[in-house]
């Protein structure tokens, strides 16, 4: 009878028990939308940090993490890979030259650390052969000698990310169907090279108004962008005596991480390449880049390595990447703080919209004790109306969760359920999933 009653109370004032259905509907989708988009962002930070930049573990001479020089080599190279090979939950491991170098080009110049590899056993550790950006060339081969891959930002420094607006552009932004008095002004900058988006994006400053910009200015400068793939670098870096030593690599591509801060500094060449540029007789190795099946293993496998790696430094992904380690130790403790200040919210309003309920009955409490009902039983029944509200809202959370789905589905677009996070990089793919614990990800 209890149950009746609180259940009738709940829509004897329809209005204000939709506000608090609404409000605790939106309360908890804040929070679950919130969660994803944190975890997303960690998973996703972690996930690049380990594929782009550092692995999960990696292997140096002690003096080279203080002091990057060009003779610091692993110590007892062929002794530490044999030992690797039989150590068990090791995916995959490189061997990688390391040197700091200055990139010129008849434009500009910059710092870099470049990085002498093998492609395809690179390909195993990293993932910086799927981040070719579109039109920006090919990633390295060894049957391709003299060859260079830099990220985009360095194309930038360099002056190697031109834009130039020709008449296959213009027909491109035709077919986009941009409206012909833009075209028009357009025919103003054509033929017009621009080596820098600051100063291309003045130029589009002097001939459209913001309005024009806002809707079309991100289609042109992506239609307008041209990478001058296998234009020449000259690279500069010091042999075991400190004498400079310079070499010619056309660049064959140009990649483009989530860290601009690794982008920046990284370029990557045939490891034998560079060793004639430096005059070795050997591959020198100042780095092992080592990645496992499972990240959880990371402690346990530096461990085993760090008995058989001699004087080595072997190091793991947290150490390595300390920011991507502190977000991923600390999710936990934003999810309690975010969450529970939303859930808090939730609840003063739902304290007050009950409060309010109970002094509109005050007549009514009083009649219901007089005839017999005891203050237990009172309780009980505000209480039911409370659980009711939220239990409502509750459902229409899972309403518009499955519908959500539903459509998502319909569309083809990837949903596994039970993982974590929304990914923030992915979301122009225009595919976001809702749901208490959903992960959206895109088939690259």
């Amino acid at each position: 009878m209890i149950w009746s009653i609180a259940w009738k109370n709940v829509w004897r004032n329809k209005k204000r028990s939709l506000v608090v259905i609404v409000a605790v509907t939106l309360g908890i989708i804040s929070g679950v939308l919130l969660v994803g988009i944190m975890e997303g962002w960690v998973t996703q930070r972690l996930h690049d940090a380990v594929f782009n930049e550092v692995s999960h573990i990696q292997i140096h001479n002690n003096e080279y993490i203080k002091n990057e020089e060009i003779g610091l080599t692993i110590e007892d190279l062929d002794e530490v890979s044999s030992n690797i090979d039989s150590v068990e939950d090791i995916k995959g491991w490189v061997k990688r030259t390391k040197i700091i170098a200055m990139a010129n080009t008849p434009w500009a110049n910059t710092g870099v650390i470049i990085n002498g590899v093998n492609p395809e056993k690179e390909k195993r550790v990293t993932e910086i052969y799927k981040k070719i950006v579109p039109a920006g060339g090919r990633y390295l081969d060894v049957q391709s000698p003299g060859d260079i891959l830099i990220s985009d930002k360095t194309a930038e420094m360099l002056k190697l990310k031109q834009y130039m607006v020709t008449d296959s552009i213009i027909e491109k932004l035709r077919g986009e169907r941009v409206p012909v008095p833009i075209l028009t002004r357009l025919e103003t900058l054509k033929d017009k090279r621009f080596r820098s988006p600051k100063d291309f994006k003045e130029a589009l400053k002097k001939e459209f108004t913001k309005k024009e910009l806002d809707r079309f200015g991100l289609l042109i400068t992506e239609k307008a962008l041209d990478y001058r793939i296998r234009n020449k670098i000259q690279i500069t870096i010091s042999d075991r005596e400190g004498n400079p030593i310079q070499g010619i690599f056309r660049v064959c591509g140009i990649y483009k991480t989530t860290n601009t801060g690794f982008d920046q500094a990284s370029v990557f060449v045939n490891a034998g390449e560079l060793a004639h540029l430096y005059g070795g007789d050997d591959i020198l190795t100042h780095e092992i880049s080592i990645l496992l099946n499972n990240i959880d293993d990371a402690d346990k496998v530096k461990q085993k390595l760090s008995s058989i790696s001699g004087d080595n430094s072997v190091m793991t992904w947290k150490e390595l990447a300390p920011d991507a380690s502190m977000m991923n130790d600390f999710m936990i403790m934003y999810y309690f703080i975010f969450v529970g200040i939303i859930m808090l919210a939730l609840a003063f309003g739902i304290i007050n919209t009950m409060l309010m309920a109970i002094l509109e009955r005050t007549k009514e409490l009083g009649m219901l004790m007089a005839i017999g009902m005891n203050h237990r039983r009172i309780f009980k029944m505000i209480m039911l109306e409370t659980i009711f509200l939220t239990v409502v809202g509750r459902w229409l959370v899972c309403f518009w969760d499955g519908l959500l789905r539903g459509c998502l589905a319909k569309q083809e677009s990837i949903l596994l359920l039970g993982v974590k996070g929304l990914r923030p990089s992915d979301m122009h793919q225009g595919y976001i999933l809702l749901s208490l614990r959903a992960f959206y990800c895109s088939q690259r």
